[in-house]
């Protein structure tokens, strides 16, 4: 009786899928062809004569064709596979013509029809042996179109754990590739298989980059035959394969790690190919306009949009469309721009200029066009043409306030898609509302998360190691030595109240010298000792840009002392925004778009000695540097901001020099977030209630008070900006009753500009109350001698307190927490830290009279007094004392909420450390500790009723444990997938729960102990 081997546990159910698909089986050996041929010559042929009328009327004509194609495979061996593989995709695409014998014009050339997938030869065969006697390999499953081999299937074994589709994936990448190029350049992708995993990649495709398939409208499936099946079923069926071929492979001319750029393939994600699908549909609506994009940070939206851009121009359906890409920032722009280029998109435009920019859309330019959403300000209508499609990046952001209003404007009949990573919902805006569809299902056309991403392995999970700054205040002192600069300098109370304000802000701590050493001294220990081993970089949040000057200069201080002392130097470097009018010291940071580039992929590069990159706004979104390991995050932030910044860490990377490959990403906080973590992670909530305002009502209300203060202006020419028209105005007001009326009635004008503001309607009136401001500016009350006295006396201030700060400590708190993982939102939703439900509810509707009395209320408390109370009188060391408890206290909460997230398992794991190496009495540890523990832990935590011996269950997963587990195994994400499918395995076995609580603090305790 036939034993249990690869081909009838994995290879034939496989096949047996494909022929439920469609696709027709005939066993390699019965294939017509010869072993060197690489194509089926007669389903060719037979394709050839129908699909293109020149063939049909003298079939001898394929040959001519057939001579090319043939051509094209063989180049590639001289020209390279991915080269080949990229321009015999035209001839799939039905891209190229030809001009055949006996005819003068040339005729477009169709392999395939992909209107209708069933109009084509849809083979599957099994056992395809390639190449000459003495140097042939055989194909396990090849997927063929009219005789084309367009998709490679290898298959090892599910029987032995040491066999797993990385095995399979490296056989066709580095043997079967390079060994028979010939036959990869038909191809559309290939795909590995053990049965458990199912992984698939384009040619020349790094093993490590290859994708899972699914569906975000399914839940996840673990590792194993059902998600292997279901990845057949979607992926492998004939209409998706063709898809695959005609809308969603592209080329990127780019570098990695080092060395020249070279050509790569992308192929798509099954989100990407979702969201294309959707937006597609969508475009052809007859009604609907605009929809909503969910896809977490690092999951590729930028290859969506690029995808969604191909598929919408070459739509016949939308007659010859405009297809506009907008990003919020430059940088975006230009990085989505050369993204497109690099992949070789024709008919592309970035102006760069909104003039320039106007002069395109009002030509009734088609093709794409790169902006950003600043360009449209003020631009009117540009363009009503309904096949008008724009896709926004980042959606969440500028497209709430008025430059989103004007982008809307200029195209009055065009429908809107945006993208984005972290959709806002509050009271002031909501990105579901603005981009979403009531019908979508929680208004998002796809939606791919954080917890679905890491479970593909398409992004990695975060970990977040809270640092304790602390530092005390010598109180008595700091007073005495405030009191003598203030008898000094002569301050007034009100100046002293001044001067005390400004230097006890937050910054002061951050900015503190001994602080700043600390912290750097603490990054380099830390990041040598445990990130650069690996490989990895490092980038470094701060307060502000000047802290960022400060950072640079520090850590370079440092990395130098580290040189002479024999380490190699390497560097550090600042990527901010820097103007010409800023500080002199700062100007050095001032780079082009290009020298930015270049340093950026400086820090890319492996080996490269720029290790650690200094921020503080920017590179917050749009940068992606897979070999970033850890971001030390130096600077309060919170939501969707401390979102999208610590997401930088969790792209995929794999060391080439070691092959050691990034776990996690990691997040080195040293302000204390805490549980600020878990609110940056909870997903929005589409269902919240925006604030409204009737502005309707208010903006009559505008109208009548602009009029009224315009009246005391009648007859001045308000289109002049001289000394003379100023003059003029002040005439108006010529004495303190004059101005105390006029200020109150321009500060209700401000209050309801405020209050309706973006609306459009405003725009009418914006020169008049440009006007008026400027006017009331002039005539406010201003106290210019503050800014002076902290122009002179700030750095003296700064200096006094900072020394009387006593010595800054920095202490790791040993604690190493998940902040995002596979299962993040539900653990989070399930513990209560947030509410899925929270900000939903009635939406709250203010009234203009309400608004208007509101702003009354705030102009009677701002008139009141001699320019407004002033608070009374504290000391410097009181308010820097309540300051530095507040920050205290809140890193010590962050701590404590973040050690109440550590396993049982870790705990049990110390005491059992404590008993073997120091014998300590009074653990009550049973006689093998692996299994006592464990058995504690299932104690406490397995559900009420479940009818299953704990003891059995703890032996059967230590014993397949230490099956799978070998040295290193938790180095590596396949070592540690292993281990996590062995525990479910037992748990499953037992009706228990496969995932959740039991099972995260058991697999905690085994990658402590195993």
């Amino acid at each position: 009786m036939a034993g249990f081997n690869e081909s009838n546990t994995v290879q034939q159910p496989i096949l047996d899928l494909l022929v439920s698909a469609g696709w027709k089986h005939i066993p390699g050996h019965r294939l017509d062809r010869h072993t060197e041929d690489v194509l089926l010559e007669s389903d060719l042929r037979a394709a050839l004569a129908r699909l293109n009328p020149a063939i049909a009327e003298a079939p001898e004509r394929t040959s001519e064709l057939l001579t090319t194609l043939r051509s094209i495979m063989l180049s590639a061996r001289e020209d390279g596979l991915v080269p080949s593989n990229q321009h015999f995709l035209e001839w799939l695409r039905g891209q190229k013509t030809h001009r055949f014998q006996g005819r003068e014009a040339y005729d477009p050339v169709q392999l395939i029809d992909f209107a209708n997938p069933a109009n084509n030869v849809l083979v599957v065969s099994d056992e395809v042996t390639f190449g000459t006697t003495g140097h042939s390999c055989r194909f396990d499953l090849v997927l063929w179109v009219n005789g084309l081999p367009l998709v490679i299937i290898e298959t090892k074994t599910r029987l032995d754990a040491r066999v797993t589709w990385l095995k399979a994936a490296n056989d066709v990448h580095t043997i079967y590739e390079p060994g028979w190029p010939e036959f990869f350049v038909p191809n559309a992708f290939s795909v590995a298989t053990d049965g458990k995993d199912f992984h698939y990649g384009g040619v020349g495709q790094e093993i490590e980059s290859w994708g899972v398939w699914g569906s975000t409208e399914e839940d996840i499936l673990p590792a194993g035959w059902p998600r292997v099946k279901r990845s057949v079923e979607l992926l492998l069926n004939p209409a998706t394969v063709l898809s695959v071929i005609a809308d969603f492979t592209a080329f990127e001319l780019k570098g990695k790690h080092s060395g020249l750029p070279r050509l790569h393939k992308i192929v798509p994600r099954y989100p990407q190919v979702e969201a294309v699908r959707a937006i597609h549909a969508r475009a052809l609506h007859g009604t609907k306009r605009q929809g909503l994009i969910h896809h977490t940070q690092g999951s590729g939206k930028t290859l969506a949009m690029l995808f969604a851009a191909v598929k919408l121009v070459n739509e016949p359906k939308l007659k010859n469309p405009s297809i506009i890409l907008i990003a919020d920032r430059i940088q975006l722009v230009t990085q989505m721009y050369r993204q497109f280029l690099r992949a070789g998109m024709p008919s592309l435009e970035a102006p760069d200029t909104a003039p320039e920019l106007r002069r395109v859309l009002s030509d009734d330019r088609r093709g794409l066009v790169f902006s950003t959403v600043h360009k449209f300000k003020n631009a009117g209508v540009l363009n009503a043409r309904e096949n008008i499609i724009v896709l926004i990046d980042e959606a969440h952001r500028t497209q709430e306030g008025q430059l989103g209003k004007f982008l809307r404007a200029a195209f009055p009949n065009a429908r809107f898609f945006g993208f984005t990573g972290t959709p806002i919902a509050d009271e002031d805006r909501n990105t579901y509302e603005l981009f979403g569809d009531q019908d979508d299902p929680n208004h998002v056309m796809n939606s791919y998360d954080s917890d679905r991403s890491i479970a593909d392995g398409t992004t990695v999970p975060m970990h977040v190691s809270p640092r304790l700054v602390d530092f005390h205040i010598r109180k008595a002192e700091l007073d005495k030595a405030f009191d003598e600069l203030a008898a000094e300098e002569g301050l007034t109370e009100q100046e002293q109240e001044y001067v005390a304000a400004k230097a006890t802000g937050s910054r002061t701590f951050f900015a503190n010298p001994d602080r700043v050493r600390k912290v750097c001294a603490d990054i380099i220990e830390h990041f040598y000792s445990t990130i650069d081993p690996l490989g990895m970089k490092a980038q470094i949040v701060v307060f502000d840009r000047g802290l960022c000057v400060a950072y640079y200069e520090e850590l370079t201080r440092q990395l130098l002392a580290r040189g002479k002392a024999g380490a190699s130097t390497d560097e550090a470097a600042v990527i901010m925004s820097v103007q010409s009018k800023d500080h002199t010291d700062w100007q050095e940071f001032r780079l082009t778009d290009d020298k930015e580039e270049a340093l950026l992929n400086r820090f890319r590069q492996l080996g490269d000695p720029l290790k650690f990159l200094v921020v503080t706004a920017k590179l917050g979104t749009g940068f992606d540097a897979p070999i970033e390991g850890v971001m030390y995050l130096d600077k309060p932030m919170k939501l969707h901001t401390l979102y999208q910044t610590i997401t930088r860490t969790n792209r995929n990377w794999k060391n080439p020099a070691t092959g050691q490959e990034k776990r996690y990403g990691l997040i080195v906080d040293y302000v204390g977030l805490g549980d600020g973590f878990a609110r940056a992670m909870a997903p929005a909530n589409p269902e919240h209630a925006r604030k409204e305002i009737e502005t309707d009502s208010l903006l009559e209300q505008f109208e009548i008070e602009i009029a009224n203060v315009l009246d005391r202006f009648a007859g001045i020419d308000r289109s002049a900006s001289g000394f003379e028209a100023l003059q003029a105005a002040h005439d108006r007001i010529p004495d303190n009753r004059a101005m105390e009326r006029f200020g109150a009635q321009y500060l209700m004008l401000q209050g309801i500009w405020e209050a309706a503001y973006p609306d459009l309607r405003l725009e009418a009136h914006r020169d008049d109350y440009k006007w008026l401001s400027k006017v009331y500016a002039s005539v406010a009350p201003a106290d210019d001698t503050r800014d002076l006295l902290w122009h002179r006396l700030g750095a003296k201030t700064l200096e006094l307190v900072h020394g009387h700060i006593g010595e800054v400590t920095i202490s790791d708190t040993g604690v190493d927490v998940v902040i995002a993982d596979e299962g993040t939102i539900r653990r989070l939703i399930e513990a209560g830290v947030i509410d899925p439900d929270a900000g939903s509810g009635e939406t709250q509707i203010s009234t203009a009279a309400e608004v208007v009395d509101n702003i009354a209320t705030r102009l009677r408390k701002r008139l009141a007094g001699d320019n407004g109370s002033h608070p009374a009188y504290k000391t410097l060391s009181e308010r820097l004392e309540r300051l530095r408890e507040r920050q205290l206290a809140k890193a010590h909460d962050s701590v404590d909420f973040l050690r109440d997230l550590l396993d049982l398992a870790r705990d049990l794991a110390a005491a059992e450390k404590a008993e073997d190496e120091s014998g300590t009495v009074g653990l009550d540890l049973l006689p093998d500790p692996n299994v006592g523990a464990l058995t504690q832990i299932f104690e406490e935590y397995k559900p009420e009723g479940v009818p299953v011996i704990v003891g059995k269950v703890v032996t059967d997963i230590d014993a397949i444990v230490k099956e799978v587990r070998w040295d290193g195994w938790n180095n590596t994400k396949e070592g540690d997938k292993a281990v996590r499918i062995a525990i479910r395995k037992v748990l499953v076995r037992y009706a228990l729960p496969a995932s959740g609580e039991l099972f995260d603090r058991a697999y905690a305790y085994v990658a402590e102990n195993y």
